[in-house]
């Protein structure tokens, strides 16, 4: 596996040990994807070398990150950064952190402060904070049964930290009384643009504000179904037709109509049956894709979705006001 660089530093001057300061350089990494599942650490003698320090330091550093789930330690091997449960939740929480710090290193240059001694006056000031409170920002997302539901509760937790609900709209049979249950214990609504003005027609009768996220698509799976052959047979596959339907949009809107299009949902089994002999190419959406891909593992690939820069950042925003008023309360 070919050896990534990456640029680790260290301050004697700063008031937190150098284990401390390479310890969290490397969660940063691994957090903003620079290093990734799979990609190994330097060896503890060549990192030792490059930074000046004791080899011990870096066992210690290393041993730290393994026993907080982040790397394997292999004898003969080396240190491997892990896929699991540790490491995706590091991601999830540094990627919209970065984001923060980004801004607010931009704006404390700016205006001419030293940023050693601002961040080090920054955390000083947080210790004089009263403390967050103890629950979790609530908060319900209304959708239908037919999309990738699981996706967007998935990114939503992701981008807030909240406990998530889903309300779908397909099952509402009108009573009014459920609803506005479900609106008492939420502190926030979010619905997709799939069914926006359905939900927001919805909440309307009992004044309760509607946010919009979106959703799209890489670039990179565009232009490989735009190289697909003339009349090439193809599905678009989620939870029900209506999800597939969404997906075989995206790819429309984008100019491509040599290929031959077919939506379906994984809650119609006869209709797939049918279907699947005759198909070259299976798109599924995150949720379908591991069953579809047990079954026809040669025709089935992955249609990523990923939220909306601006869905991202208003989600953020959210979060960053919840904590806001949190100290205040």
């Amino acid at each position: 596996m070919e050896e990534k660089q990456y640029l680790l530093q260290v301050d004697s001057q700063l008031t937190f040990n150098v284990n401390t300061q390479i310890k969290e350089q490397l969660k940063w990494l691994i957090g903003i994807g620079q290093m990734e599942a799979g990609d190994m650490l330097p060896s503890t003698s060549q990192l030792a070398d490059e930074l000046e320090l004791n080899r011990n330091t870096v066992n210690w550093i290393y041993s730290q990150l393994r026993d907080e789930g982040l790397v394997t330690m292999q004898k003969g091997r080396g240190t491997q950064i892990t896929s699991g449960s540790e490491t995706t939740q590091l991601i999830a929480e540094r990627k919209p952190m970065q984001q923060l710090l980004n801004n607010t290193l931009r704006e404390a240059a700016a205006m001419g402060f030293d940023l050693q001694s601002f961040f080090i006056a920054g955390l000083a000031y947080s210790l004089l904070q009263p403390p967050y409170p103890a629950g979790k920002l609530r908060i319900l997302l209304v959708e239908c049964r037919g999309h990738d539901h699981p996706f967007y509760r998935q990114q939503i937790a992701r981008a807030t930290g909240g406990e998530i609900e889903t309300l779908f709209l397909d099952e509402i049979t009108g009573n009014d009384d459920v609803v506005r249950e479900i609106i008492q214990r939420s502190d926030v609504i979010i619905t997709t643009l799939n069914h926006a003005e359905e939900a927001k027609a919805l909440f309307a009768r009992f004044d309760s504000k509607v946010i919009v996220i979106g959703a799209t698509i890489e670039a990179p799976l565009l232009l490989e179904i735009a190289k697909l052959k003339k009349d090439t047979h193809v599905a678009f596959v989620c939870l029900g037709k209506t999800g597939g339907e969404w997906m075989a949009n995206r790819i429309r809107e984008a100019g491509i109509n040599q290929l031959h299009l077919e939506t379906l949902g994984m809650n119609d089994r006869e209709r797939l049956d049918e279907t699947f002999r005759d198909l070259d190419k299976i798109y599924a959406s995150a949720a379908v894709f591991p069953e579809l891909k047990k079954l026809h593992p040669e025709k089935t690939v992955l249609f990523p979705m990923k939220l909306e820069e601006s869905s991202e950042n208003l989600l953020q925003e959210i979060a960053l006001q919840t904590a806001v008023k949190g100290r205040r309360s």
